[in-house]
């Protein structure tokens, strides 16, 4: 058989409504699947099956174990089961018992893994957020995702957290959506997706890859041609255009459309701890050794190059988390999260994620590192911080350095081999002695396979050797200069602001300068709010020297000792008066006894929302001269006041820190009690609210299928009362107790029966019929036979009366029904026939 798509059709409350009107539109040979997932009732027998069939001309079945999907039919799920899709065939199983209910993510990701590029997802009307996670797998494997628009369903919350991923090709009414799903598998390439790839021309490609890069600043000329033709194909398929050239001149037309182009070619799906046995190595085996080596220094540092939406991330990070704390101690934990799409990162950022991913974590893990918020999942301050999500494009920015572990995971497959080969050497060069490398299944390391030890084939994890060494040039060839990345990223309005910028920055120089003359060339030094040295005039190498250790642009730390005490006085009296001081004597170490130097710091007045830079002097004696106030530098009397300085200071901070530290103090104690109680409260309030929302989705839909019973009984009520008004044949219906429940108009040409007599038992009435047959009712009632008898109520008046069981379809009888023919006529014909024969003997 031919490879067909696979729909699956998720809906919750308020589904049955919405599958009515998808199914009522799709035709008894569409060539496609469908799979219908509904959370039902699991004691309840669900009537979904006849529900659906009255409004389609396709086949519908409940699905049972193991059955053979074929096209051209519906399955629906039975109650109480979950179901799979493995190659070609449907399994059901019990539902998982620690996970929230979440039947549709559980076959729609089953559905990715078995029909990649020809599963269909679609969301329709229902509460809380399952199948957004499905919808996720769909679209990573190459599928198809569309969404019920909220106006047309009646609970519009599973639909839109499914349209909030960004990842649905359409989102309208049912109806419409069954018509553009049948243009959608019918459209002359897409069929041909499920042979091979379209062939787009070199010139097409390059202009659709240049608009996406002018578009979103993101140049995908490094993927594989063949991955993004495939992305091209479909899209031509869902704009229902018959060629490249035609989806070119779209794309010219529609931001839009070029915007979702490259949401489909980044791919940005993800889920919490994907792949558990990787997660089970990292835990058991390459975390505790990177920890053990990091021992010393009690720093880490994790990169995750294409992080998408921060689910692999955060994994990570709890799983680090959960080490350090069992270690015990400090350390410092850094997780740089990278990816080249900004709304991905900014969804990354935030760290709220739908309640379905409850599914993926841990139960204990769940209720340790994340917290209700709005609906969903907030991951916990202490893991957020932990994690620095940076937008970065790994073939054109520089690399982190020093890294002990990278997950590089289903990024390289997508690029092509020289790409792959530029990535593999950034990689390795990250990478400190011994560091880890993770990459996904189906990944190598290319050519740089012994620059590495293999850690474990299977998971794809390596260790970098210590005697590998990287080529600098290669890691740094195409890394953009500072020049070059401020020419990208500045536009005209920039450029003017750096242009004035520029400008002012002339003219202070200028000031300098001309100050500088005025002072007859003695030595200056230009110093920023910090005291730090931002040009220097003259002979500065005389006064300043660089010592060992940590470099710093500080002028105190550059002068002598000697020096530093006057200068730091003069500095502080300075900016605090904002006036110029000047120390004269100053004795200069190194120099010889008597060598002195006259020292004058001056603030300088500055433009406009500028900062006030500060000049120091350094002058000859003999070359100094009046400029304000000038006095004699005394150490001693420096010192002290310099040290009363200090010491004022010193205890106006200690006040100040002491009364923080107590307000704090009080703070977190009331904030801790407070959120105690809160969670608390808030885990009762989660546990009570899931059992709500599983119990209203169940009662919704055994609702909606009660009104459509409700709607079928009134239809059938209205058919039997017609037909009992325009009967001819005298009927009455008894109870268990032999009590009139209802009879026909034609019983009271033969029996003067009203309609308040409705509930008195038969043998009150007087009449011949009925004490005729008093004593066949009670015998028949209790399992008896039939009876049937003719009888004479007046002269020539002939009755047949006919005694049966009330019927009842799956229960026992209860009742009768008691039918009354007038066979006056046949009974005289029969008499005067028998007549004849008599005479004629």
């Amino acid at each position: 058989m031919a490879p067909f798509y696979v729909v699956g059709l998720g809906a919750s409350a308020g589904g049955l409504e919405a599958l009515r009107d998808f199914f009522a539109a799709v035709p008894a040979e569409s060539g496609a699947a469908f799979v219908v997932i509904q959370h039902l009732a699991p004691a309840h027998r669900s009537q979904m099956v006849e529900l659906l069939a009255t409004h389609t001309t396709v086949p519908v079945s409940q699905i049972e174990d193991g059955v053979v999907i074929q096209p051209d039919h519906i399955y629906v799920i039975p109650p109480g089961k979950w179901v799979r899709i493995f190659r070609g065939g449907l399994f059901l199983s019990e539902p998982q018992k620690r996970a929230p209910i979440l039947p549709i993510d559980y076959f729609f990701r089953s559905l990715a893994e078995d029909r990649g590029e020809l599963a269909i997802g679609i969301a329709l009307s229902g509460t809380g957020s399952d199948g957004t996670l499905g919808v996720r797998a769909i679209k990573e494997a190459g599928g198809t995702v569309m969404v019920q628009d909220e106006a047309s369903a009646r609970f519009s919350g599973m639909p839109d957290s499914a349209g909030a991923t960004g990842l649905a090709d359409y989102v309208l009414p049912p109806a419409e959506m069954a018509r553009e799903l049948l243009l959608f598998i019918r459209h002359p390439l897409v069929a041909q997706m499920k042979e091979a790839a379209l062939k787009v021309g070199e010139t097409t490609m390059q202009k659709i890859v240049s608009l996406i890069h002018e578009q979103t600043g993101i140049d995908f000329t490094s993927y594989k041609q063949s991955t993004v033709a495939r992305r091209i194909q479909r899209r031509i398929g869902i704009a229902q255009l018959a060629n490249p050239e035609e989806y070119l001149e779209f794309l010219e037309q529609s931001p839009q459309e070029v915007a979702m182009l490259g949401r489909d070619l980044l791919i940005n799906v993800t889920r919490f701890f994907r792949d558990g046995e990787v997660f089970d190595l990292l835990r058991g085996e390459i975390l505790p050794a990177i920890l053990k080596h990091a021992a010393a220094r009690k720093a880490l540092r994790i990169w995750v190059p294409g992080c998408a939406t921060g689910e692999e991330a955060y994994s990570i990070a709890i799983l680090v988390q959960e080490l350090v704390t069992a270690r015990g101690g400090k350390w410092d934990v850094k997780i740089f999260a990278t990816d080249v799409d900004k709304v991905s990162i900014e969804y990354a950022g935030r760290g709220l994620y739908p309640k379905s991913i409850a599914a993926d974590i841990a139960p204990e893990l769940l209720a340790r590192f994340f917290v209700q918020e709005s609906g969903a999942l907030q991951i916990r301050p202490e893991i957020r911080k932990q994690v620095v999500f940076a937008r970065q494009n790994i073939l054109h920015d520089p690399p982190f350095t020093k890294v002990d572990l990278i997950s590089c995971r289903n990024l390289l497959i997508y690029l092509r081999a020289d790409s792959q080969k530029k990535v593999m050497t950034r990689l390795h060069f990250a990478l400190r002695p011994g560091g880890y490398l993770l990459l996904g299944t189906s990944e190598a390391l290319g050519d740089r396979e012994s620059a590495f030890e293999t850690v474990n084939t299977k998971m794809r994890i390596f260790q970098k050797r210590g005697d590998s060494s990287a080529y600098i040039e290669d890691v740094v060839k195409g890394v953009p200069t500072a020049a070059d990345s401020l020419a990208r990223s500045s536009g005209s309005a920039s450029q003017e602001r750096m242009s004035q910028a520029k400008k002012q920055q002339e003219k202070l120089w200028e000031r300098i300068s001309a100050r500088l003359m005025a002072e007859f060339g003695t030595t200056c030094l230009v110093l920023n709010e910090k005291y730090e040295i931002l040009h220097s005039f003259g002979q500065p190498q005389r006064f300043l020297r660089v010592h060992p250790g940590k470099a710093s642009l500080s002028v105190l730390k550059l002068v002598p000792r000697a020096l530093s005490l006057a200068l730091s006085g003069a500095l502080h009296r300075a900016a605090k008066g904002q006036q110029t001081v000047t120390y004269s004597g100053v004795p200069l170490p190194g120099r010889g006894r008597g060598w002195t130097v006259d020292l004058k710091v001056e603030p300088l007045a500055a433009e406009l929302d500028q900062t006030r830079p500060m000049l120091v002097f350094f002058q000859e004696p003999q070359a100094a001269r009046a400029a304000g106030e000038s006095h004699e530098f005394d150490p001693s009397r420096e010192s002290i006041t310099r040290i009363a300085d200090l010491e004022a200071a010193l205890e106006s901070a200690k006040g100040k820190l002491q009364a923080a530290t107590e307000d704090e103090e009080t703070t977190k104690q009331e904030l801790q009690a407070a959120n105690e109680e809160l969670l608390a409260g808030n885990e009762e309030l989660q546990s009570s609210n899931e059992e709500l929302e599983s119990v209203n989705e169940e009662l919704t839909t055994l609702n909606t299928e009660y009104q459509q019973k409700i709607s079928e009984l009134i239809v059938s009520n209205n058919d039997l009362e017609n037909f009992l008004r325009t009967s001819d044949v005298a009927t009455i219906f008894l109870d268990a107790a032999l009590c009139l429940r209802r009879f026909t108009p034609s019983v009271t040409r033969v029996i003067p029966l009203q309609a308040h007599d409705i509930g008195r038992p038969l043998t009150n009435f007087a009449h011949p019929l009925i004490a005729a047959v008093a004593e066949d009712l009670p015998r028949v009632a209790t399992g008896g036979e039939a009876s049937i008898k003719t009888f004479e109520t007046v002269q020539g008046v002939w009755h047949l009366v006919r005694i049966t069981s009330y019927r009842r379809q799956g229960a026992s009888d209860c009742g009768l029904v008691v039918t009354i023919l007038d066979v006056s006529a046949l009974h005289r014909a029969e008499s005067n026939s028998g007549e004849r024969k008599l005479s004629g003997e």
